[in-house]
């Protein structure tokens, strides 16, 4: 079994992309399978809607243009009308048509038909579709005109025909009538025939896109099956699996607050595993020497009993000692730990000075007090000192000083206040000072190293992490010890500013 100390040495294990660790869930994982089923549904809703859509905006604006060249048309038709007219004094009906079809070349899929008294004249160009041939219902009807009409009929085979007609007037009597037609369908056809191009190459490109969808959520999915990967890979005796984090975006979060959590449950079952060992350790000593001395208790002498059953009793009163301590430590990371109340730091640390100077014959001072409110748990901030205090008197003899002191620190960028002990002891090494405020761990140069339980300066750190703030210390050997708490002034749900020195 490996030891906690061998385990926070270790490297973590880092899950790449690739590893084949854990459950898979193929090729048509969940997420990856619902994420492409939607694009493909949304996708597919645009471009159905999309196709229809335009292809009716196309042959509205095939229809508009169309129209617009009919109306070109009647206006070099009544422009040639009026030069001839006026200028060649011309009334021929015949003559005037020849003029104009000979003059004009009409465009793509228009067709000119001219008709004198109700009859086919002629047509520009001369071959019509059979749908408006001079013997067609539809040019003897229009033929029959004596007004300008603009309009649109149906035939059966050639589909929608657009016509303008405009009448020709010699003398106040319509001589003839102008027949302007286009058959909608040859000009829609060539539109029609560029929009299954266009949305062919759409519904191609939309393949493609959604097999790069696949691809591109395939990898941008992958920190997750990462994270389950590990997941799976995480068990009671190992939590050292982590993720590799590449990129940002929320993928690249995801796997950060998930090491970020594994870290701290990680460092959580390293603390517990460590409690449990040192734990173990403390208690072995107590419990075999009660243990030792019940046993043996009946091959002592009736006079010699009472000393033995004290000596239980007191390595009993020892474990009960250990036991509210760790129950302490374990309270300081509750909500309810503290009960927070104003008090004045001058009266707190005259409280406290008096309470000390029953602990131990030594020479007491009283180097300053803070004068000024503070948000504080009086009661827990007084055990913090105390235990200072008591540390203090195993590092010291009777002749050595002890001082407990108090100041207030209010500047623009920080308010906070320090409560200290110092003692003119051994003083603590520098190796010591970097571990004695873990749990079970004594100074080697302690005076006294039998008594506590090593758990004194861990819950000094644990009051001042509560309140905040932090314990610091500063030492050199031969010259004593000084152990500071600095904690931050705290606003009560009663105050709106912070209060001011007396």
């Amino acid at each position: 079994m490996s030891t906690a100390s061998d385990r926070k040495n270790s490297p973590g294990k880092t899950l790449s992309s690739g590893s084949k660790n854990g459950v898979s869930h193929g090729f048509f994982g969940e997420a990856r399978t619902r994420i492409l089923g939607w694009y493909v549904i949304i996708t597919g809703c645009f471009v159905g809607l999309s196709i229809p859509i335009f292809t009716h905006l196309v042959i509205l604006q095939v229809d508009r243009r169309v129209a617009e060249d009919l109306e070109e048309e009647i206006e070099v038709f009544e422009q040639s009308i009026n030069y001839h007219v006026s200028a060649e004094k011309q009334t021929d009906p015949q003559k005037l048509f020849d003029h104009f079809l000979y003059e004009k070349l009409p465009s793509d899929k228009t067709f000119l038909i001219a008709t004198i008294g109700g009859k086919f004249y002629r047509s520009s160009p001369l071959s019509l579709p059979e749908s408006i041939s001079r013997n067609s219902a539809i040019i003897q009807e229009l033929s029959q005109i004596t007004q300008t009409i603009r309009g649109k009929i149906f035939d059966k085979e050639a589909g929608e025909i657009l016509y303008h007609t405009e009448p020709l007037t010699i003398n106040g009597k319509v001589a003839g009538v102008l027949i302007i037609a286009n058959i909608l369908a040859g000009e829609r056809e060539e539109v029609l025939d560029t929009v299954f191009i266009v949305v062919t190459v759409l519904l191609v490109l939309v393949v493609f896109a959604l097999i790069l969808a696949w691809f591109v959520s395939g990898r941008v999915l992958r920190p997750i099956q990462t994270l389950i990967q590990a997941a799976h890979a995480i068990s009671e005796t190992d939590l050292s699996q982590r993720i590799s984090v590449s990129g940002q975006g929320e993928m690249a979060q995801l796997a950060t607050t998930f090491n970020q959590m594994m870290d701290r449950l990680e460092k959580a079952f390293l603390a517990h595993q460590q409690l449990l060992n040192d734990v173990s350790h403390e208690l072995r000593t107590p419990i075999a020497i009660v243990q030792g001395n019940l046993e043996s208790l009946d091959y002592y002498d009736p006079e010699e009993r009472p000393e033995i059953i004290k000596l239980a009793l007191d390595e009993l009163k020892r474990m009960t000692r250990l036991v509210e301590d760790l129950l302490l430590l374990a309270r300081s990371e509750q909500q309810d730990f503290l009960s927070l109340e104003t008090v004045e730091l001058a009266e707190l640390t005259q409280e406290i000075y008096l309470k000390i100077q029953g602990l131990a014959n030594r020479n007491w001072i009283l180097d300053a007090q803070g004068t000024g409110s503070i948000y504080v748990d009086p009661q827990r901030l007084t055990q913090a000192i105390i235990n200072l205090v008591q540390n203090a008197v195993q590092h010291t003899q009777e002749n050595d000083t002890i001082a407990i002191g108090s100041i207030v620190e209010k500047t623009s960028k920080k308010q906070q206040f320090r409560l200290w002990v110092r003692d003119t002891g051994v003083g603590i090494s520098q190796v010591d000072q970097h571990r004695i405020f873990q749990r079970f761990v004594k100074a080697e140069n302690s005076q006294s190293s039998s008594e506590g339980t090593g758990l004194g300066l861990s819950i000094v750190s644990a009051i001042a992490e509560s309140h905040g703030g932090s314990v610091e210390l500063y030492s050199q050997l031969g010259e004593g010890a000084t152990f500071t708490l600095v904690l931050p002034i705290k606003i009560s749900s009663n105050q709106s500013i912070f209060p001011k020195d007396k």
